[in-house]
């Protein structure tokens, strides 16, 4: 009667649980998991799709995890599907097309775009189909399609004149602004500008008010009349409503300070310069601390059930252990009743179960260990991961702030000089006036190369193969021994932390060349063979001892924690005397 009352009770919440689910609401992470797993349970599809929609969502825009973020859309997909909710299932396509957008797979996201397109030209649902010929124009754009993008924007605004939904038409205008800024149009941008002003003005909304003025006084700026620049984004700066961490707002800072120090008011300049750089910082540390507490939120979730899962077990366990008991329980009572009948088979009974209790204990025992062992490998890759991802981003920020802080000041700096030569002609014949000039150009170059080598701006732009051969042009003329790098049937796609990852390993490998090798000549290869990367690496240098590759230092150990983050593995080849061979593959998705 009691289990029977317990499994009610379980029931009953659980069904609560999923009564109360509303795709409108906010849920954790957390919840949402718990929620999930009550509706797997329960085979209820209908929250298991919406339910994979909000964790879609959470993935990309809170852990960037866009390969999490796309599987979970698609798993959302196909729930709806099966439900039967044809509606929600072109919703959550348009989604998954703009998720792939975000995360450079322009292909994909323009197939299911045209396909939305398709379906809704022939259902005639006006609305969505505008605003779904607006994101193609965006996945044509990103591809380099200009004349593909102008066609389709101007369909979404074709179809806009007619269902006039001001929101659309808004975000339209402001895409033929970036165009025409991008092609140096600059009064056809200015007059568009204008056309924005004037709409949002009428439908009060102060933000989007602001944003136009601040094109009007970028675009003026462009044509190289400041005054009018200097009003425009001045009236932008005071219209644009306040917030902590505003994008909007740094940009005004940065553009008034650029165009204070071209008109010369150093002093104006200096201190929009200084408003910058303070709103900079502050969005810069939010942005790493929201950071930290989302790899937080997501990892400490996974502990959270990895200690449910062990829960579980135990609960197994003594469940087995109370059968086990109750077997024996009844053996022995009936054993009680027999004894007097046959007392010599019901010793050699009980001692056969005493010795089958035994194995299954040891077997068990053997299992426990097995999954403590599994558990503690499962949370060192754990780790492991979260410290790499969070050198990375604390290089990104370090980067940023050395470029876009430092930076901007040592620039404004040297404005300064400029200034004050100019003003002063004979300054340029004094010799300390001159050395502090060369020690400032040194000062800005040190900050770009270390910018530079904490995050390879070209990885990100270009690509690994165009990133690496920037790495290897840093090291030519004569004081560099001379670097070879091939590479054959390269991926199209390759993910952004392998790509990071591959980029670090190289990184280290040719510093440790250049600083104990002593080379000559320095060979790397990255080819394809099947689903794997292969990477080559070799030097003629002095080589090493291989019983001695554990008082090499850090360098190797950050190489071997790279590649087990990779799943990949590494061989190292190398004598005293005879140089270095490093044999390296993984997975390249």
């Amino acid at each position: 009667m009691r289990i029977i009352l317990t499994f009610l009770i379980i029931f009953s919440f659980r069904q609560n649980i999923l009564s109360q689910f509303s795709q409108d609401s906010t849920y954790s992470y957390q919840e949402l998991n718990r929620i999930l797993e009550t509706a797997r349970e329960n085979k209820d599809q209908k929250t298991l799709a919406q339910v994979y929609l909000k964790l879609a969502d959470y993935e990309g825009d809170i852990f960037g995890d866009y390969r999490r973020a796309l599987e979970y859309y698609k798993w959302a997909l196909e729930y709806f599907k099966v439900t039967g909710d044809s509606s929600r299932v072109y919703e959550t396509n348009f989604y998954l097309a703009q998720r792939y957008l975000q995360a450079g797979f322009v292909d994909e996201s323009l197939t299911i775009l045209l396909n939305l397109a398709d379906v809704h030209s022939k259902s005639n649902n006006q609305i969505v189909l505008a605003k779904i010929y607006f994101e193609i124009n965006k996945v044509y754009k990103r591809r380099g399609d200009y004349e593909m993008s102008i066609d389709y924007l101007e369909k979404a605004v074709a179809i806009n004149q007619i269902v006039k939904d001001t929101t659309l038409l808004t975000n339209i205008l402001f895409e033929k602004i970036a165009s025409f800024e991008n092609n140096f149009d600059l009064d056809s941008a200015l007059v568009t500008a204008y056309d924005v002003f004037s709409i949002n003005t009428a439908l009060n909304n102060q933000q989007m008010v602001a944003k136009s003025l601040f094109h009007i006084g970028y675009i003026n700026k462009l044509k190289k009349d400041y005054a009018k620049a200097i009003k425009y984004l001045h009236k932008s700066e005071i219209l644009l409503p306040f917030l902590p961490y505003s994008e909007n707002r740094k940009a005004i800072y940065k553009e008034l300070s650029n165009v204070y120090s071209i008109v010369g008011d150093y002093a104006q300049g200096y201190s929009y310069l200084l408003k910058y750089t303070q709103l900079n910082d502050s969005i810069l540390n939010k942005t790493r601390l929201e950071s930290i507490n989302n790899l937080a939120l997501k990892y400490g979730s996974k502990d959270k059930q990895s200690s449910i899962e062990i829960l579980k077990i135990d609960k197994l366990n003594a469940e087995q252990q109370n059968k086990a008991q109750r077997k024996t329980l009844y053996v022995l009572a009936i054993g009680l009743i027999l004894v007097l009948g046959s007392i010599y088979f019901i010793i050699k009974f009980y001692d056969q179960r005493i010795t089958s209790a035994k194995i299954i204990t040891q077997q068990t025992e053997e299992i426990n260990h097995q999954k403590i062992r599994e558990l503690e490998n499962s949370i060192k890759m754990s780790s492991m991961i979260s410290v790499i991802e969070g050198q990375e981003i604390e290089r990104e920020r370090i980067a940023k702030d050395l470029h876009d802080s430092l930076g901007g000041l040592l620039s404004t700096i040297k404005l300064q000089f400029d200034h004050v030569r100019s003003k002063q002609e004979n300054m340029v014949n004094l010799k300390e006036y001159n050395q502090a000039y060369k020690l400032l150009d040194t000062a800005v170059e040190e900050v770009r190369t270390i910018s530079r080598n904490l995050q390879p701006g070209s990885l990100q732009d270009l690509g690994l193969i165009p990133a690496i051969k920037d790495l290897i042009n840093r090291f030519e003329g004569e004081a560099y021994p001379d670097i070879y790098f091939q590479y054959y049937e390269m991926p199209v796609k390759i993910d952004k932390m392998i790509s990071l990852s591959i980029y670090r390993v190289i990184q280290e490998l040719l510093n440790n060349s250049l600083k104990h090798a002593n080379a000559n000549e320095i060979l790397i290869q990255i080819n394809t063979e099947d689903d794997e990367l292969v990477i080559q690496y070799e030097d003629d240098g002095v080589g090493f001892d291989q019983e001695n590759l554990v008082r090499k230092g850090m360098g190797l150990e950050n190489i071997k924690s790279r590649i087990n983050y990779m799943h990949g593995s590494i061989s190292i080849d190398s004598q005293s005397g005879s140089g270095i061979s490093v044999l390296i593959r993984i997975k390249h998705q």
